[in-house]
């Protein structure tokens, strides 16, 4: 049975280290602008590094369905059928490797030197579960799997990106405003 059940794999030190640099960032254009009233634009500069770290942290994830699985990697989304997944691999980061030769990896989930040296232990647990899904998948699909080439969709996160800019730069604008 397959369900709408959207999972999303996250490594947390990956996740909340650029979190709270993105929060340091925004306090410190805070304090420009509040040292510098008359000249806003450092202040901006310096929130702006507070939206680059949101979007390389929290938003840099996996998401999986029955179906599909998503990779986002600084607001650009890629998804494909789990029927176009040849392979989900861990060597040299967490990949998905499509029928076509090609491979889907993640910005968090990517390959390091002390991974190579550790077996990519924070890697593990996101992989277990997707290299299920994905066997899951292939044992459901009738006829042996999907032909043709194969079907990426990529897309532009520009709500959570709008989102992120109204709340660093909506209190810096009202600050100056006061």
């Amino acid at each position: 049975m397959r369900t709408k059940e959207t999972r999303v794999f996250r490594r947390p030190v990956y996740m909340w280290f650029p979190v709270v640099a993105g929060v340091v960032a925004w306090i410190c254009a805070v304090l420009v602008v509040g040292l510098l009233g008359s000249a806003p634009v450092p202040a901006f500069v310096v929130a702006g590094f507070a939206v680059f770290f949101w979007a390389i942290g929290w938003d840099s994830a996996i998401r999986s369905t029955d179906c599909h699985v998503s990779f986002t990697n600084i607001l650009l989304t890629t998804t494909v059928a789990w029927t176009d997944v040849r392979r989900v691999n861990i060597q040299g980061g967490l990949t998905v490797t499509l029928r076509d030769g090609s491979e889907l990896n993640s910005i968090a989930f990517g390959g390091s030197l002390l991974g190579d040296l550790t077996g990519y232990r924070t890697h593990r647990p996101a992989f277990r579960q997707l290299r299920q899904i994905h066997r899951t998948a292939h044992a459901s699909e009738p006829g042996g799997g999907r032909q043709g080439p194969v079907q990426r969709k990529v897309s532009f996160a520009w709500r959570r990106l709008l989102c992120a800019l109204a709340v660093v730069y909506v209190p810096l604008v009202v600050a100056l405003v006061l």
